[in-house]
């Protein structure tokens, strides 16, 4: 093999080197191991984003971002999808991301009022 040949390989292999190393990792487990059944204010709630079963976490993630009015630092948690307030949030998503292209939904999109608060 002359020096040409020679010097494209390892430029080949240097470069596939390259964009290995930079490569993302795919998480392997799933965003949200621990979920809560709590209730919380619609006031409290500032974005949340649904996520669906993927090759490596076979459920669907339902995560809240909620305004911190003291320091206003949002705070993510894992919300249950089984509670009645999961599924509101949901319904919302589905009509708010039907094209799948949001990462988040705002719950002011939503439209929800005092009326559905949690008596």
């Amino acid at each position: 093999m002359g020096f040409a040949s020679r010097a494209l390989c390892l430029s080949l292999v240097m470069v596939t080197c390259l964009q290995l190393q930079n490569a993302q990792t795919v998480s392997d487990r799933c965003l949200c191991p621990i979920t809560t059944a709590r209730f919380y204010s619609w006031n409290d709630i500032k974005e949340f984003s649904v996520t669906k079963p993927k090759s490596h976490c076979n459920a669907i993630e339902l995560i809240l971002t909620l305004k911190k009015a003291e320091t206003e630092e949002n705070i993510q948690r894992c919300l249950d999808t089984k509670t009645k307030q999961a599924k509101l949030l949901k319904i919302c998503w589905n009509r708010k991301n039907k094209d799948g292209s949001k990462e988040t939904v705002k719950l002011s999109e939503c439209g929800f009022s005092k009326c559905t608060e949690r008596k």
